[in-house]
């Protein structure tokens, strides 16, 4: 049966143009030991479709380095038993992420880093959790902005529009949903759109991977969502953030990154050259090294302030 694809994180960067969408892999024990110094508990968020797998590189090379990583699967994703069809919102899709965040520790400081649409979760724990991230790293990632919002509704409506019409082509009714009606489908890649928009500069062996991993993503209501996206400068605008680029990536138009980043500024932001929009896949050393300095200089800077 063939196979229907959405495009997945594109609806969702409407989002945040609109407003300017589980198993744990790795160390799975929330008891930690007294950490050692420069060593930090990094919390990974995969992207739509993917799961804590996609991050099994990094995980490898940042474990090697005494760090301790969890890479989260979200709701139907991964290994999670969840049914896709059967997560309605984007709140439920991250509940596997917010189970975590309410287990660890009161005194708990973790680095929490989201990829692609994984942004969008680790922007809801900042909400709901600020205090137990020491810094949060939007890797190619979807950023919202903190209330209030930087565009007024007209602008947020013709914003809509322009984007929208910009990926009309990648979208397709699923008729095999039985959601059809009401207007929910499913996002889902073919193994040609993994390769040439994901991980064009990836080694082949981990578009294999992805295409026998993938799992659907149901297509969340953009307007629903945008509701669940209430994030505060108080909370949300609290924690750190760092913003790392990929140089190379075809699935976010540049675009669009460089309006996330004028619109809600990070305090910091650096490039991954050479890499396309799976990161680690494609750089994954570069993206491991990038992310232990940043959670070193930015959690070091919040320390001393």
């Amino acid at each position: 049966m063939e196979k229907t694809m959405h495009k997945p994180l594109l609806p969702f960067l409407v989002l945040l143009l609109l407003s300017l969408p589980s198993t744990p892999w790795g160390d799975e024990t929330e008891t930690e030991t007294e950490p050692e110094p420069n060593k930090q508990h990094f919390v990974l968020v995969h992207g739509a479709c993917l799961g804590a797998w996609s991050w099994y590189k990094v995980t490898t090379y940042l474990q090697s380095d005494g760090h301790n990583v969890t890479a989260l699967d979200m709701a139907g994703a991964g290994i999670d038993p969840t049914k896709p069809e059967s997560v309605n919102s984007i709140g439920e899709y991250y509940e596997p992420l917010f189970r975590f965040m309410e287990n660890l520790a009161l005194d708990a400081k973790i680095v929490l880093v989201g990829h692609s649409m994984g942004g969008l979760g680790i922007s809801m724990a900042m909400e709901k959790f600020p205090e137990k991230i020491s810094v949060a790293i939007f890797v190619t990632a979807a950023m919202p902005p903190p209330l209030p919002w930087p565009l007024s509704s007209i602008q947020q409506q013709k914003q809509m529009r322009i984007i929208l019409g910009m990926y009309d082509g990648f979208y397709t009714e699923d008729h095999e949903n039985e959601n059809e009606s009401r207007g929910l489908g499913q996002w889902f890649f073919s193994q040609q759109q993994l390769a040439t928009l994901l991980y064009p500069l990836s080694p082949p062996e981990d578009v294999t991977l992805a295409t026998a991993l993938e799992r659907p993503v149901r297509a969340f209501d953009v307007f629903k969502s945008m509701s669940e996206l209430k994030l505060t400068r108080e909370k949300y605008g609290s924690v750190k953030r760092a913003f790392v680029v990929s140089e190379d990536d075809k699935m976010i138009p540049e675009g669009i990154v460089e309006l996330m980043l004028l619109l809600n500024e990070p305090d910091l932001v650096s490039k991954i050259k050479a890499s396309d929009h799976m990161v680690m896949a494609s750089k994954p050393h570069d993206l491991a090294q990038q992310l232990h300095t940043i959670a070193h200089q930015l959690s070091s800077s919040s320390a001393d302030v």
